[in-house]
């Protein structure tokens, strides 16, 4: 049959046609983004990113002493340097999956940057083998050793994603193999929990990922296959075969898509799991296996946009009076939102300027960051029908957001990584 080359266009521009963005505008948006993200969250030397502008750091809550000290908990929540591994490590991965999209050389170098940001990090423990939290920009002294779970998984998975990728040298290959092998082996040396300094107290999220069940098995094949793909060492390999096989395979019937698949309880980090499995998915050569992954992520982002908001584990945070004011306030139709798309549908600018601070911060995670999780997890579903159905909300979201009215590093940085994982389907699928 002769196709003609009128008859091409028309078919490229009916598929096109589908996008609610130009190849200019999302390449972009993606560029503007980040440029002001790292303008105002990352530090000029280290690169590392952090939980507040670093314009604002002279106000943060907590000081250098009282970091030193542990203050006003071990872990460090509300600091704005409790997750910078985990900010460094989900940009890392979205400018990977961008430049094995349309390589690019701005988008190397920021992948570059955030590479030497997690060794950075990773230098300033002061053990071998723990991801701390921090530092303060301040001071590469002043962390917190109390880590947790996504600290950990996250920096082992993105520094094996790098390793995997051409960008890498064969020294930074050689930094990576042996991180992943130190962190690695005192994972396993406290049966997959994450202990402080000592080698004793467990960290706060410090649980042992050993369980028979889907959460805990989300968590332990992803990271020890990645430990495997960034060391190249058989040592990892037959680890994570041990681990695959025990019980005759029962962690990976876990994974399998099924009413046993569990949501993270905070309706907000329920994404951060995502990024594990898309790694996952990626590194895997099983087309069987693959498949597995594809299913459960396609599972868990439909879950999370049907979650309700606030849930009843939300409540405990803000009292019952607050609750009701946001809920007038911003218009609900009852006492909760349905769905992460209603709470993204709802939302309005003149929310960000609520006299009520708290009910304005309240505004911002239920119609911003709650459903803005759902929608990283829906981008790296690797399920293109499911990314097409969400690509106008998810567009219309990220052009009618002010982020300069928004203090928060985690929001920021979740709008980089979705563009960029936008920009990779949209040059895969071109």
């Amino acid at each position: 049959m002769k196709v003609h080359v009128s008859m091409l266009l028309a078919v490229t521009a009916m598929v096109f046609s589908d996008y609610p963005f130009t190849e200019k505008e999302i390449t972009e948006k993606a560029l503007n983004l980040t440029s002001r993200y790292f303008q105002d969250f990352a530090h000029p030397e280290t690169f590392v990113l952090y939980g507040g502008r670093l314009s604002t750091k002279d106000k943060w809550k907590y000081k250098i002493e009282d970091i030193k000290a542990g203050k006003p908990d071990p872990w460090g929540y509300g600091s704005r340097i409790e997750d910078t591994g985990l900010h460094c490590g989900h940009m890392l991965g979205a400018f990977l999956d961008a430049y094995a999209a349309r390589p690019d050389p701005e988008i190397a170098a920021y992948a570059k940057k955030m590479y030497s940001a997690l060794k950075f990090i990773y230098e300033c423990s002061p053990v071998p083998g723990l991801v701390p939290r921090g530092p303060h920009p301040d001071d590469k002294t002043a962390l917190y050793t109390d880590s947790s779970m996504d600290q950990h998984t996250t920096y082992i998975i993105s520094m094996a994603m790098y390793a995997l990728s051409p960008l890498a040298t064969a020294e930074e290959k050689s930094f990576i193999k042996k991180s992943l092998d130190e962190t690695g082996k005192r994972l396993k040396k406290y049966d997959y929990s994450i202990k402080q300094p000592d080698g004793v107290t467990e960290a706060h999220v410090g649980f042992s990922w050993l369980g028979f069940n889907s959460s805990h098995a989300q968590i332990l094949l992803p990271t020890v296959y990645a430990l495997f793909k960034g060391t190249a060492d058989d040592f990892w390999k037959k680890e994570y075969e041990r681990l695959a096989d025990e019980e005759t395979g029962k962690r990976w019937e876990f994974l399998k898509p099924g009413e046993h698949i569990t949501l993270n309880g905070h309706p907000i980090y329920a994404n951060q799991n995502c990024f594990r499995g898309n790694a996952f998915y990626r590194m895997l050569g099983d087309p069987q296996k693959k498949e597995i992954i594809r299913g459960l992520l396609t599972q868990c982002a439909e879950m999370q946009m049907a979650r309700e908001y606030p849930n009843d584990f939300f409540y405990k945070f803000s009292p019952a009076e607050k609750w009701e004011a946001l809920a007038k306030e911003c218009g609900w139709p009852g006492s909760r939102l349905v769905s992460a798309e209603q709470a993204a549908a709802m939302y309005k600018p003149e929310f960000l300027a609520i006299a009520d601070w708290q009910v304005r911060a309240m505004a911002k995670l239920a119609h911003i960051r709650f459903p803005l999780g759902g929608y990283h997890m829906i981008v790296t579903s690797e399920n293109e029908e499911l990314i097409k159905k969400y690509l106008p909300v998810i567009w219309s979201l990220m052009n009618n957001v002010d982020l300069t009215k928004i203090d928060d590093g985690e929001t920021n940085y979740i709008f980089s990584a979705i563009a960029w994982h936008l920009y990779s389907f949209y040059f895969l699928h071109k």
